[in-house]
């Protein structure tokens, strides 16, 4: 026979991991509060973050970098890829490691440079996955020149 559930604020004020994904108060489990809860000595970068940067396709191989009130933050382009294809290539937003085939390289055009500077990154082509991945902003950050909110 089971009893009422234990008088314990500290259970009443988190989500039951083992019950309703929601919780007794109906918040909802993040990324962020899984990893904590499950795998609580994780390296602080291997924990997800909230996002303040979302990508997407723009057509012709075109990304654009949008904040989180959907204004354009960067738009970055293909750059044409030369030498080996099967050497290896590492994104600077998700991690992933592969070839030219699933990786390319992109730059933005810098405020006010009138297009004489440029910053480059590494991202994937299938942006969704990508995405996906991410779990931070910091290459995006290092992209615009601005520091994390």
């Amino acid at each position: 026979m089971s009893g009422p559930p234990p008088d314990d604020a500290h259970h009443d004020a988190q989500p039951d991991p083992h019950g309703d994904p929601a919780g007794s108060q109906g918040a909802a489990w993040t990324d962020r509060d899984i990893v904590l809860e499950y795998f609580p000595a994780t390296h602080e970068r291997l924990v997800p973050h909230d996002l303040a940067y979302h990508l997407e396709d723009a057509g012709d191989g075109v990304i654009v970098v949008r904040d989180r009130e959907g204004e354009e933050a960067a738009r970055l382009t293909v750059v044409t890829p030369h030498g080996n294809p099967t050497g290896e290539l590492c994104c600077d937003l998700c991690q992933r490691t592969g070839t030219r085939r699933y990786l390319g390289l992109y730059r933005a055009e810098l405020p006010g440079s009138a297009g004489r500077r440029y910053r480059y990154l590494t991202a994937c082509r299938d942006r969704r996955s990508c995405e996906a991945r991410r779990l931070d902003d910091d290459a995006i950050h290092t992209l615009l020149g601005t520091t994390a909110r």
